[in-house]
């Protein structure tokens, strides 16, 4: 029985590729980074090495061997062991797999050393640590693994795994919204190719994976350092989409982090309409969806309803056009940007109700999404023009909802929904708070009256 640990579980994004069309060697670095955060994890040196010890491991040498090339839209897949573990050295085995064809990509022997962050020099490791290491000893020689399918569990499949980065923190000290959709999208790509339908059919049928809807509902904070893992499971299947269910976890704790509701659909890329899903994936679908053991879809986030269109009262919050870089290998925007567009707009809708970013600092306050809506009404495209309009839906004691409409410059027809539901905290005790009453009164007057239908 082999000793690999899955260590990764995600996609090549095509602004990680470069002028030879494939994917560049310093993202192969990043994935190997993404991988030790989890064999660390599984070997007790995880966060709370990190937050309560303040210990690390640190890379002193690797050798890393490119195999098989990687394209824009490949799902990957790593898996990773140890082949030392003893006193201040370890040293990391990864291989980098193509999920859909099981070629091995890469492999990456890493020479690290256990690091003392406050000394700032090579320690040791703690016996318990040393012990865990050990558990995942492998001898480094061991045969590919081919094509390895996602586990099933009550009807869930294993779509995601990897770490928080720093960088994907924003100045609330905790993953940013936009990063949490675009694991649930990359978990939508795992699935449809778990159920027979991958990149390299979508890439002959010239169909792209289209989501329709997703509602996020945020359950606790993630730092960096934490290493997430998904699951996904199916709630109904239609002859041209699919309704899904998405939980994210904190895979050290076990902790529920954030769950989602999705509708997700194929879409010709010539813009001639959705696809019907294919007789052998609606099989698959339809059997998945017979063993799910899942939580009821959440009700409804408040009342009024958000419009179906801008009304006035609502108040420009975001402006901008979609950059190269911001497409995935379809020339369409990735997922995650609707939600950074929308991230972007809450910023400037704080500031219209009286709660500029210096305020914010100087009061220790900061703002977190409760619950997320978006509806996604047309794709974008490279270059493609935007603006956002944003307002208050309703006030509450702590929380308030609001919405925004991503539109068109050109048109002004609405590209997306967004129906948030917010809450301010006190960033040292990391608790919400009650909204101040001048903050009510100044997003009282962003209050906006929605027709009745």
């Amino acid at each position: 029985m082999s000793n690999f640990r899955e260590t990764y579980r995600g996609s090549v994004a095509a602004w990680e590729c470069d002028q030879y069309g494939h994917m560049n060697i310093q993202f192969y670095v990043g994935r190997i980074s993404d991988a030790a955060a989890s064999v660390m994890m599984e070997a007790g040196f995880g966060r709370d090495a990190f937050v309560k010890h303040k210990l690390g491991a640190v890379a002193v040498h690797q050798d890393i061997n490119y195999l098989n090339e990687l394209h824009a839209g490949d799902l990957i897949r790593m898996e990773s062991g140890m082949t030392l573990a003893e006193g201040r050295k370890m040293r990391f085995h990864h291989r980098l797999y193509n999920a859909e064809t099981g070629a091995l990509c890469m492999k990456a022997d890493v020479l690290a050393l256990c690091f003392d962050l406050e000394q700032r020099k090579s320690v040791p490791m703690p016996n318990d640590i040393q012990a865990g290491f050990q558990s995942l000893l492998v001898r480094g020689d061991e045969p590919p693994t081919p094509v390895a399918l996602a586990a099933v569990e009550k009807g869930f499949l294993s779509t995601g795994r990897s770490p928080v980065q720093p960088w994907e923190c924003d100045r609330m000290g905790h993953l940013n919204v936009q990063f949490y959709l675009s694991r649930f999208a990359e978990a939508e790509k795992h699935l449809l190719l778990a159920l027979g339908y991958g990149p390299g059919r979508r890439r002959a049928d010239k169909t792209a994976i289209r989501p329709l809807r997703h509602r996020i509902q945020f359950k606790r904070e993630n730092h960096e350092g934490a290493v997430l893992r998904l699951r996904t499971g199916i709630r109904a299947v239609e002859a041209d989409r699919l309704h899904l269910y998405h939980e994210l976890c904190d895979a050290e704790t076990g902790t529920l982090s954030a769950t989602a509701e999705a509708t997700v659909t194929l879409d010709h890329l010539d813009g001639s309409g959705f696809v019907a899903l294919p007789a052998d994936v609606v099989d698959k679908a339809r059997q998945l969806a017979s063993e799910l053991d899942a939580p009821p879809p959440p009700k409804s986030a408040g009342a009024p309803l958000p419009p179906s269109a801008p009304v006035d009262g609502m108040y420009e919050t975001c402006r901008g056009s979609v950059d190269r870089w911001e497409a995935e290998e379809t020339g369409r925007m990735a997922t995650r940007f609707f939600m950074a567009r929308f991230s972007e707009a809450a910023g400037n809708m704080l500031a219209g109700g009286d709660l500029t970013a210096d305020q914010m600092r100087q009061q220790g306050l900061g703002s977190a999404a409760l619950d997320y809506a978006i509806d996604y009404f047309r794709p974008l495209t490279v270059g493609d023009a935007y603006y956002t309009r944003t307002g208050i839906l309703e006030l509450r004691e702590k929380t308030w909802r609001f919405c925004h409409f991503l539109l068109d410059s050109n048109t002004h027809q609405p590209l997306a929904r967004a129906e948030v539901v917010a809450v301010l905290f006190d960033l040292n005790a990391r608790k919400s708070i009650i909204m101040p009453e001048r903050v009510r009164t100044a997003f009282s007057k962003r209050l906006i009256t929605v027709p009745v239908s």
